[in-house]
């Protein structure tokens, strides 16, 4: 049994990706206790790289219960990348301590994972489920036409140094007076 959290089709799939990524790390392709990184910080970077992707799924509307077998090799594949990204990046390669690059390019690729799959529908063209639609995620801003005709006439309110319409050509598209709209619902 795995000593870490993790999203995976089979036991220890997770955990074969990073010897993999990381396999200039390891004893013989697995880490031991006496690997440059030893098995016990895997594992940690393994639970922090899956804590870090159930905030992207809650962040993005999805379920935290993904059993589909496709979502779950795309969510594996990203949690071994996240967690590659955390190894690579404790061994430096330079003096002053700069990222080597194979840590940008495996963390360019989780990052490419995640845009491409959970932030749109791929994942859940895959079979995972949405706790959210997408329209609750969105917000509106700005003002409604009621709170418009009660700024603009609010002596409070310092007025705009340029007024509306300010610098449209002569003969052109004149702006409309919040208070004239042909439909008082907009």
């Amino acid at each position: 049994m795995a000593n870490y959290q993790s999203f995976e089709v089979k036991a220890g799939n997770v955990m074969n990706r990073v010897e993999s990524l990381c396999r200039h790390l390891t004893a013989g392709g697995k880490f031991t206790t006496t690997t440059p990184i030893k098995t016990s910080d895997v594992e940690m970077a393994l639970d922090d790289a899956y804590y870090w992707l159930l905030g992207e799924l809650a962040k993005n509307g999805y379920s935290l219960a993904v059993t589909d077998t496709e979502a779950l090799a795309v969510l594996q594949q990203i949690q071994a990348l996240d967690a590659a990204t955390t190894i690579e990046f404790s061994q430096p390669t330079t003096d002053s301590g700069e990222p080597n690059d194979r840590y940008k390019s495996i963390a360019a690729r989780r990052d490419r994972l995640v845009k491409d799959y959970l932030r749109t529908d791929a994942l859940e063209q895959l079979g995972a489920a949405r706790a959210q639609d997408k329209s609750d995620l969105v917000q509106m801003t700005g003002r409604s036409v009621a709170r418009k005709d009660v700024v603009y006439t609010d002596p409070d309110v310092v007025p705009s140094r340029f007024p509306r319409g300010f610098g449209q050509r002569p003969g052109g598209a004149r702006a409309v007076n919040p208070t004239n709209l042909e439909d008082p619902s907009q």
